[in-house]
């Protein structure tokens, strides 16, 4: 086994990494081959339906199956007197596979059937009667958050789930110093992952073991999740991992396939729940909405001195990963900017609402939507160019931040020069400054830079270890395999470890296969969360690969009898440099080590363990090995008759280190621009009352194609992470992370107005225009 710790003398042959290569399940994809969660079928498959409570909030005085357990093809009703009554989660305890005595939002899981086939199930739910004791309700944080309302959870009175607090350095003697303070206040929107595949799995329980195909991020967190609610040792419980149809944080732990679990144990036959878009619409966790109050001070020369801010946030009414999201959205900006002290609290509250999650971003996009918007506020109450403003301020490489995150390489300034060169920045904002009352008519345009970074891994998720690791089953008949433990949902994983795996070995990416993730071959990973799967899992891959090359030299070294130092490795060929031996192409030294050992394969393996620190309870510590950078510019128009507002222009530059594929990179940074357009300018989860109202794709609106600027323009920036594979860092996340603020900032400059509550919509736009009334959140009053 090598580690990346390792000295590795031997040189991997350089040539895949780099490369804008297609992805190598691409043509699968495109002929309909590639099996998704809703493809697969097994033996007697049965087809499940869930039983939602109807009422926001109710205690629970009986649940009648009856009717439904009499419907010819019925196989199994659960109820929660099937599983064992144990509270679980990822972060609070307040997760329930059924709920027992109380229902606490509208969609919450009563019960569920397995039937054989969807039709049947779903006629046999509907005639479940479960008798509920109607309690009051409570769907606003604030009102939450008062004395004498209704609390959803006897353990947390308050309503509180999630308590953060942080401060760093004297903020007070900072405000007291301070030439200007900004303060205001602004708010996030809920928003559906809107993934194409929704939620779906199939449960099988065999030989005592529960058997679940389903869809996660990470599958090794989520079987200790799902070991923990069903009240059995983790060998009883074994996660396979198909293609993920899209996700975006959604899919890390569910629980969904515990009630499958349950269904398949109590029918005895492999059980399938798979989602319609409206129910995964209505009933599946969207990100939570966030306002936030921030305070900054700083000098007359634009000098940030120190930083204040108060977040809340929405659970709704369970917690799934909202806890992490609202502790990244109070301190993660103060690694972006050297606010030199901060004090922070974050509150996520309890709602009678679906319950919400991460979402790419992970809190870090939310927190930026407002400071990139108080930072041009700055630049232009100070007579600053809000670029230069920026300069100033931005962590540095070689610097640790205010929260001990140790910079080891940023090419941010590099961003910040590019971006300003490709889009003309300067120029056109000059010919434009922001319009006044008089002057906003017609169509008006204007442009807007925001910065972003985010981490490539995070320490704390799974406590256990950091990192990762990677076996290479390299086979007699010169098959390359490769298993990790991260899985590809949707980013292109497993083309750019097929890329780093072909250039230590000497081959083609398409002779390498990435397997799927399945617990009872693959490594326990962290997962593919929080920007690490390229980082972490190419990190190990790069370690595997040299580890294999070193076995093939000593095994040729054994065959030839020759010294080691006599053996050379060079692109996928051994040579012995005395001239007494021929070479061996790495699939005749394959087959050979096969004869030679009974036909065992030569198995590989890499760990690799990052120089990352875990953070204390205050988020203090290097989270991670290495930390990605971004400068992005908008330029919007706003049809003032109409309200409506349209992209016109985008330009990115970025600093990940090096680009492992150019093609999937470029990819990733117009998938986050596409998603942040959205995010700015129509897309929210409506709520009443606790019902979603907008459960669709026709009433909940993604962008398309046509809202898309022609021509954006994205560039890297030269640049290398030591701790990265090849010299690259992450890159998912941070192509989505200034994309919201870059387009405020870019209307506000085209109108004069600033916009602090998203979507900025059409008829928000329009009133604000028309009527003075503000884009802001309707809750400002009472966070202030």
């Amino acid at each position: 086994m090598t580690t990346t710790q390792d000295t590795i003398h031997e040189t991997a042959a350089q040539g895949w990494v780099g490369r804008g290569i297609p992805q190598v399940d691409i043509e699968a994809k495109l002929r309909g081959q590639t099996e998704y969660i809703g493809d697969l079928r097994l033996p007697n498959m049965a087809h499940a339906a869930i039983v939602r409570s109807t009422v926001a909030h109710g205690r629970i005085r009986g649940i009648d199956t009856s009717r439904a357990e009499r419907v010819p093809g019925v196989l199994a009703v659960a109820t929660a007197a099937d599983a064992p009554e144990v509270k679980f989660g990822p972060y609070t305890p307040d997760w329930e596979i059924l709920a027992r005595h109380k229902v606490r939002f509208i969609g919450d899981e009563v019960a569920a059937v397995a039937a054989i086939d969807e039709p049947t199930a779903r006629y046999a739910a509907s005639l479940v009667e479960v008798d509920v004791e109607e309690l009051p309700a409570v769907f606003d944080p604030f009102a939450a958050l008062a004395e004498g309302g209704p609390v959803i959870w006897d353990e947390y009175a308050d309503n509180v789930s999630t308590l953060f607090t942080i401060e760093r350095g004297d903020t007070r003697a900072a405000f007291d110093a301070a030439d200007l303070v900004v303060d205001d206040v602004y708010a996030t929107s809920r928003m559906y992952h809107a993934y194409l595949e929704p939620i779906g799995v199939i449960a099988h329980y065999v030989d005592g073991v529960h058997v679940l195909h389903v869809p996660s991020h990470i599958p090794y967190r989520a079987r200790q999740t799902y070991s923990a609610a069903l009240g059995l040792p983790l060998d009883k419980v074994r996660l396979v991992v198909p293609p993920i149809g899209g996700s975006f944080g959604a899919k890390y732990e569910m629980n969904t396939p515990l009630i499958a679990a349950l269904l398949s144990r109590k029918a005895g036959v492999p059980v399938r729940i798979l989602f319609g878009r409206d129910e995964d619409a209505a009933y599946h966790r969207p990100r939570p909405p966030f306002v936030f109050r921030n305070r900054i001070a700083v000098r007359a020369d634009g000098t940030f001195l120190g930083r204040e801010t108060d977040v809340v946030g929405i659970a709704g009414a369970r917690t799934y990963w909202s806890p992490a999201t609202v502790a990244t959205a109070v301190h993660r900006p103060d690694s972006l900017y050297n606010f030199n002290a901060m004090t922070g609290r974050g509150r996520l509250v309890y709602t009678n609402e679906s319950p919400t999650t991460a979402m790419r971003g992970f809190g870090n996009a939310e927190a930026l939507f407002g400071i990139e918007q108080m930072i041009d506020e700055i630049a232009e109450r100070l007579d600053i160019d809000p670029v230069e403003m920026r300069r100033r301020n931005i962590v540095q490489e070689g610097e640790t931040s205010l929260h001990g995150w140790y910079i080891s390489s940023s090419q941010l300034p590099a961003c910040i020069e590019r971006v300003s060169e490709m889009s003309g920045f300067a120029d056109r904002r000059r010919a434009r400054p922001p319009a006044t009352a008089g002057e906003r008519v017609g169509k008006l345009r204007g442009t807007g830079i925001a910065l972003g970074h985010h981490v490539s891994g995070y320490r704390p998720i799974l406590p256990d270890y950091d990192g990762s690791s990677a076996i290479l089953r390299l086979g007699p008949d010169g098959s390359i395999q490769l298993y990790v433990g991260e899985p590809d949902v949707g980013q292109g994983h497993v083309t750019v470890m097929a890329q780093l795996a072909a250039d230590e070995l000497g081959v083609a990416p398409a002779e390498v296969k990435v397997q799927g993730i399945d617990s009872a071959f693959s490594p326990a990973a962290v997962g593919t969360l929080a920007s690490r799967a390229a980082t972490m899992a190419g990190m190990a891959t790069v370690a595997a690969g040299a580890d294999a090359r070193r076995k093939l030299i000593a095994f040729a070294t054994e065959q030839w009898g020759v010294p080691e130092a006599a053996v050379s490795w060079q692109a996928g060929t051994l040579t012995d440099t005395t001239g007494a031996n021929e070479p061996f192409t790495l699939r005749q030294a394959l087959h050979r080590y096969g004869v030679v050992n009974c036909g065992l394969p030569l198995l590989a393996t890499g760990v690799h363990h990052p120089k990352t620190v875990m953070p204390d309870a205050t988020k203090y510590g290097n989270a991670s090995a290495a930390y990605p950078f971004a400068a992005h510019v908008a330029e919007v128009e706003v049809d003032c008759d109409t309200g409506q507002i349209s992209v016109v222009g985008y330009w990115a530059a970025h600093d990940s280190g090096t680009v492992l594929n150019p093609q999937t990179a470029r990819g990733q940074v117009l998938g986050g621009i596409a998603q942040g357009l959205g995010w700015a300018l129509m897309e929210d989860v409506i709520m009443s009352e606790g019902v979603v109202r907008n459960p669709n794709f026709l009433d909940y609106r993604i962008p398309g194609a046509g809202d898309m600027p022609a021509g954006v323009e994205v560039e890297f920036v030269d640049a290398y992470e030591p701790n990265g594979p090849r010299g690259a860092k992450s890159l998912g996340e941070v192509a989505l992370n200034p994309v919201v603020a870059a387009i405020a900032n870019a209307i506000y400059n085209a109108t004069g107005l600033r916009c602090k509550d998203l979507p900025i919509s059409p008829e928000r736009m329009w009133r604000y225009l028309h009527l003075g009334e503000p884009v802001e959140s309707s809750s400002a009053g009472a966070i202030r």
